[in-house]
């Protein structure tokens, strides 16, 4: 069974570090929802103490094809983002494990909201902090490969910051004339 848990993970991880490299928000809500689905198997696999992420990766991974749906049809996702809301604090109280459980939850709130954004630079900045709550439950629950996904994917995060809120900025906003 650990060989399957590690395998689980190995997989998400791979998924989970290629999403914010991609410049459209149809292909990094499709990459996160695989990474998401398979790391809910992984936690669904080490037990009750990892409960908590497992729901709310689960329920995220739906979420995310809902978005890809309404944002490619120019629908609101509003109300997608309230139901996940309130969907992901009834789970978060359900599988309530200690005060650990508010991590996984609050970064599930955070992507909701960001996910559910037309806008690609808006996204990104809004999951950065999502990262850093996943990396502390991760550790938290031993989920290692977790914790070297949240990682790498933060370490990815920032490079597309980088490459395309800034660097493409700078580009646009550069004087296109001769001095």
């Amino acid at each position: 069974m650990q060989i399957a848990v590690r395998a689980l993970g190995i997989a998400a991880l791979i998924l989970g570090i290629i999403p914010f490299q991609f410049k459209k928000h149809k292909h990094i809500v499709l990459c996160k929802m695989a990474s998401e689905t398979t790391f809910a198997l992984q936690y669904f696999c080490m037990g009750p103490h990892a409960y908590t992420g497992a729901w709310m990766d689960l329920v995220s991974g739906l979420r995310n094809f809902l978005f890809y749906k309404l944002v490619a049809k120019n629908r609101s996702t509003t109300p997608v983002i309230l139901a996940f809301s309130a969907l992901l604090i009834l789970l978060g109280v359900i599988s309530w494990n200690g005060p650990m459980s508010l991590l996984p939850l609050t970064a599930k709130i955070l992507t909701t909201v960001s996910y559910g954004m037309k806008n690609e630079r808006l996204l990104r900045l809004l999951t950065l902090p999502s990262c850093l709550f996943w990396i502390a439950y991760n550790v938290s629950v031993g989920a290692w490969e977790a914790v070297i996904a949240d990682g790498l994917g933060l370490c990815s995060l920032v490079i597309a910051i980088v490459k395309f809120d800034l660097l493409t900025k700078k580009k646009q906003s550069a004087p296109s004339g001769e001095e």
